[in-house]
């Protein structure tokens, strides 16, 4: 009889994508067994996957906020080593052009948005109010 945590054990390797032959060296249980075991353990086998790819993704995720702080570090570390170098060597043309391409940059952010609150009349004002936005 095997033991239930032996299976379990399958299940969570299968579900990292261990194959047959390095699990039945593993578990010592035959490559045989595991294929069984695989065909009635199939959803959990999945569902254990699913949980897997989900951690993975979940460490390694890439938002929008994450990308910001590589990038600003990565921008950081381009300027300062801009700041070391000396521009004399760069043609007039050259030193337009990416005077051009800064200044596109620079006007490319997102607009400013400002917000004012506007007292309720019926309320006290500092408990409701009603919010505008317009953008600079």
């Amino acid at each position: 009889m095997i033991d239930p945590s032996v299976k379990e054990q399958f299940v969570e390797l299968r579900a990292q994508g261990m194959s047959f032959a390095s699990i039945s060296g593993k578990l010592n249980v035959s490559k045989a067994t595991l294929i069984g075991w695989s065909k009635d353990a199939k959803e959990d086998i999945g569902n254990m996957r699913q949980i897997h790819l989900e951690g993975l993704r979940e460490k390694y995720r890439m938002g929008a906020e994450r990308r910001m702080e590589l990038f600003a570090k990565q921008l950081d570390a381009v300027e300062g080593e801009i700041g070391k170098r000396d521009l004399a060597t760069v043609s007039t043309e050259r030193l337009f052009d990416i005077l051009t391409k800064l200044c596109r940059e620079f006007n490319a952010d997102a607009p400013v948005t400002f917000q004012r609150k506007s007292a309720s009349m019926e309320l006290d004002p500092d408990v409701l109010c009603s919010v505008t936005e317009w953008q600079a």
